[in-house]
């Protein structure tokens, strides 16, 4: 298995995983403000990035099990959207590798089902999986415009989006096939309901795939949420002050 890992700075570990179709260059913007007081390890999933897709089993105890490898220590995770769901999954398998949970822009149930209103239809993920099979970079595009969605700013953070997602080249198809299943059926709130460690869920107050009502369902011990106010899908693109505001003081009060 060959994961693309950088690791930059010193001190007290942070993990970050990026969502669907992005890489680790996602976080560049708030990186630089981090490595002054945390080593932070920056991981491209399997078949995105600089990552090769050694084997196409995407299930999340798989790809798990391979990222919970790849960080010897355990550390602060940081896990945006697709990344945030599996970062809870290493959370329940690999207790030991983490210390707190930053949820960004993330659910433990992305796609509507009854008692759940909190999520998208299914069939949204449907129409993306045949998109791929028809016009791949359109379809990519395409999802890229849906997460700046609402924003401020939104046609900026768009570019920035597509130009990121594509500077090492297109992920590999059957990770995107495979990261839409995992979007798609993923269920974690029983998972979440029971995890050990401190959880934080930072959400966009207008943000349409993980919608930030969400937060006033989840009540736990362990869990506390922020939203950020006129942000979409990528918070720490459209209000990178405010996103390392709230990231900071959690990793503060859990190194």
């Amino acid at each position: 298995m060959s994961l693309y890992i950088q690791r930059e700075g010193s001190g007290p570990p942070l993990v970050f995983l990026h969502g669907w179709g992005m890489n680790s260059d996602i976080w560049e913007d708030i990186v630089p403000q981090l490595t002054q007081r945390h080593t932070v390890t920056l991981i491209d999933l399997p078949g995105h990035g600089r990552s090769e897709l050694s084997q196409p089993d995407y299930a999340i105890e798989v790809l798990a099990e391979q990222l919970a490898e790849a960080v010897p220590e355990a550390a602060i995770w940081v896990g945006w959207s697709l990344g945030g769901l599996i970062a809870l999954q290493i959370a329940a398998q690999y207790p030991g590798k983490v210390k707190a949970l930053l949820m960004v822009a993330s659910s433990p149930r992305f796609v509507k089902v009854p008692g759940w209103p909190y999520g998208v239809e299914s069939m949204i993920f449907d129409k993306f999986a045949k998109g791929l099979a028809e016009d791949y970079r359109a379809t990519l595009k395409r999802f890229a415009a849906i997460q700046a969605l609402g924003s401020h700013n939104a046609k900026a953070e768009v570019r920035i989006l597509r130009e990121r997602m594509l500077r090492h080249g297109e992920p590999h198809h059957k990770a995107l096939q495979g990261g839409l299943r995992l979007l798609q059926q993923s269920d974690l709130r029983q998972t979440l309901a029971e995890c050990h460690c401190p959880i934080k869920l930072v959400l966009g107050s207008r943000d349409t795939l993980a919608p930030a009502r969400v937060a006033h369902h989840l009540k736990y011990p362990h869990l506390e949420s922020t939203i950020i106010q006129g942000a979409a899908h990528a918070p720490f693109i459209s209000h990178p002050d405010q996103f390392l505001a709230v990231l900071k003081e959690f990793t503060k009060r859990h190194v």
